[in-house]
């Protein structure tokens, strides 16, 4: 065939080459980064839609702010790869002045496990479920805290961090355990902020998260220990009376 560019070799060497290392291949996390064999780790940016509820679950001032956000988006690997879809709800209770305050700077030891830690109010909760590839399910809820940076052009990065605990899941995660958080920034045109068109019910907007997900798989847990109180009242509902030792109790005082 002459070079070896005109070779069939030699072509997918050049698509391969142009494309980037790993292509079609998706991105693994690397196993150093995982505390566990067994857990599963996973980071996926997610790109869709956002919506602002409708009156009247959107109130926005003057004397109440309270409003939800329903997310419909569609997840990809690092590498582009289609990974599944989101669907939640984000419902805040902050103000614009929340929004756009800044907490003050920490003070204190950083390398003193004892060091005094702020505790910032929490006015912001999300429940999702999170649908594999495979149609396998993550359900999960936690809180949120959302942030406004202006751009000195005035544009602004409306910007959400939620922290999540798993509840639950279905298909290859049924009865799984875990944690996932997720960072996402929208951005918002000149005046619109200002205008208070932004935050206006029914309104859509383009949203952007990037979401790490630590999960362990049903097979791998062990079932906690009921606490102390669980296991007097279970051994109340089984015997049909007080717990033994309680009974103990009693008959020696009618002796």
């Amino acid at each position: 065939m002459g070079t070896t560019r005109n070779t069939i070799s030699g072509r997918l060497s050049e698509i391969a080459a142009a494309i980037g290392p790993g292509a079609g291949q998706a991105t693994r996390i690397p196993r150093v980064a995982h505390s566990n064999w067994r857990e599963e780790v996973y980071v996926v940016y997610y790109i869709g839609k956002g919506k602002f509820s409708s009156p009247p679950n959107f109130q926005f001032g003057p004397d109440k702010f309270e409003f939800y956000i329903n997310l419909q988006m569609d997840g990809y690997d690092l590498n582009g790869n289609w990974f599944g879809y989101q669907l939640g709800v984000h419902h805040s209770l902050s103000t614009p002045q929340d929004f756009a305050s800044v907490p003050p700077p920490p003070t204190g030891a950083f390398n003193d496990p004892a060091s005094p830690v702020p505790h910032p109010p929490v006015k912001e909760y999300t429940k999702g479920v999170w649908t594999f590839r495979d149609g396998s399910e993550i359900f999960a809820v936690g809180p949120a805290k959302s942030h406004l940076v202006p751009f000195k052009n005035g544009w602004f990065l409306f910007m959400v961090t939620t922290g999540q605990t798993i509840t639950n899941g279905t298909g290859r995660f049924e009865g799984c355990a875990g944690i996932k958080e997720a960072t996402g920034t929208t951005l918002i045109p000149p005046g619109l902020f200002q205008s208070e068109q932004f935050l206006k019910g029914g309104l859509e907007f383009e949203a952007k998260t990037i979401e790490t997900f630590r999960i362990v798989k049903k097979r791998d847990i062990k079932p906690f220990p009921p606490d102390q109180d669980q296991s007097q009242d279970q051994a109340k509902d089984q015997g049909g009376g007080e717990a033994p030792a309680e009974a103990g109790k009693s008959k020696s005082k009618k002796d």
